[in-house]
């Protein structure tokens, strides 16, 4: 029987043994690192490319204000529906056939969009694109629990996010500069491009990371009641919650982007980039730091000192929201330290809720993944409409954030008291 291979120490087979002595060397884990990266910037790049052209699309298709805002919700919703399946089936088949065939549908999605004659069909291509943007990401972080134990696993979560982080910075530059030079449309022939070299990079630089041995039958009555015992495990409350929570701070510029660029700073569609840059920056230089700290100083110190430092930025937001007239560096510079902050935080959390379900890590990738797209589009439905309204909101947002994150991590650590401090 398959169950019967022989076992190492960390409780892997030779086979898989074998795979992770392969990705022990610089070379193959930089270029698993690369293909790692790119997949999960499917997401950002389905998000944030079109951002800038939301006015001509609301003149072209005809389409309201809250039509558009509700091409985003509508994107989040799939997303976080959909993954739901995309970590379990790459438990039961391999995580490569999930990866590459999820991205060929979202390449579908993406021509259909590009050639939306109205409203009602670009809402539909948008829902579609969704539900299968999430694989590369979802699944992508089964591989590296996969692969690699430990420190080592928050090093490769920190390199990818590092990377990943780009993504948000070239999407509203790229997105500006197609609908300025070219049309709306060409954005999503852009997604369509960048879905078809996913698709054969994955084919040919990607190996299978989850062998037949370590998987589990998929059906539908019994992922459902691990879905149900992961979801109503308090531990998966709290940890899978504190990521979703902290990003929410800043994922309302985001999801704001038009209302805050363009109506509060007095901006222009081209002009995204001031948001994005110095944000992605502070992401950037939050996971490079969390790389650089694991295994020197434990979880919680780290955790403590990002929720500090998010701390800090609400409130100078707060403050300069509330006392000095719109200004770029000024609002700015806030939520770049946030996003730093909240880089420190997201990888040894992540590797925490991993740790703790190791027996279907691809489920509680997904799950997670799943519960935190389901805040985002409570953000761009519920949040966004609040926060857009003034400068104020924006900060309130997100300091109320980093307060509810703040206690359910204190939460937590009052529940785990007796674990390493």
């Amino acid at each position: 029987m398959a169950n019967s291979a022989p076992e190492f120490g960390s409780g892997r087979t030779a086979q898989q043994q074998a795979l992770v002595d392969r990705y022990a060397g610089g070379r193959e884990r930089m270029k698993l690192t690369y293909l790692l990266a790119a997949l999960s910037m499917l997401g950002p790049f389905s998000i944030d490319t079109y951002l800038p052209a939301f006015s001509e699309m609301q003149a072209a298709l005809p389409a309201t204000e809250v039509q558009m805002q509700l091409t985003l919700t509508l994107y989040f919703i799939g997303f976080a529906v959909v993954s739901l399946f995309h970590g379990a089936i790459s438990d039961s088949i391999g995580r490569k056939p999930v990866i590459m065939g999820t991205i060929c549908v979202h390449g579908v999605a993406s021509i259909g969009c590009a050639l939306s004659g109205s409203i009602e069909s670009l809402l539909a291509f948008r829902l579609l694109q969704g539900m299968f943007a999430g694989a590369g990401f979802v699944v992508g972080r089964a591989v590296v629990r996969d692969l690699f134990d430990g420190d080592e696993a928050q090093r490769q979560l920190s390199r990818i996010q590092m990377l990943f982080a780009l993504a948000p910075i070239i999407a509203p530059i790229l997105g500006g500069w197609l609908v300025a030079h070219l049309n709306w449309p060409s954005i999503f022939w852009f997604l369509f491009g960048y879905a078809a070299v996913l698709v054969i990079w994955t084919r040919v630089g990607l190996v299978e990371s989850h062998l037949p041995s370590a998987r589990l039958p998929f059906a539908v009555v019994p992922l459902i009641k691990t879905y149900r015992g992961i979801f109503f495990n308090k531990t998966f409350q709290l940890l899978a919650s504190i990521p979703g929570i902290n990003f929410m701070g800043f994922f309302v510029y985001i999801a704001g982007a038009p209302a805050f660029v363009m109506r509060h700073l007095e901006l222009t569609s081209t002009d995204f980039a001031v948001l994005f840059i110095p944000s992605i920056a502070g992401i950037t230089l939050g996971a490079y730091l969390s790389g650089r700290l694991a295994g020197r100083i434990t979880y919680r110190r780290q955790m403590n000192s990002g929720f500090a430092i998010m701390t800090v930025a609400a409130g100078i937001n707060i403050a300069v929201s509330a006392l000095i007239s719109p200004s770029v560096v000024w609002h700015i510079a806030p939520i770049a330290l946030y996003t730093f902050g909240m880089s420190l935080v997201s990888p040894p959390i992540t590797i925490k809720l991993l740790d703790a379900f190791s027996y279907a890590r691809g489920s509680v990738s997904a799950l997670q993944s799943s519960c935190h797209v389901a805040m985002m589009a409570v953000t761009t439905a519920i949040v966004v409409p609040f926060a857009q309204q003034s400068l104020l909101r924006f900060a309130l947002v997100m300091a109320g954030s980093v307060l509810l994150g703040w206690i359910i991590w204190l939460g937590y650590q009052r529940a785990h008291r007796f674990e390493e401090k």
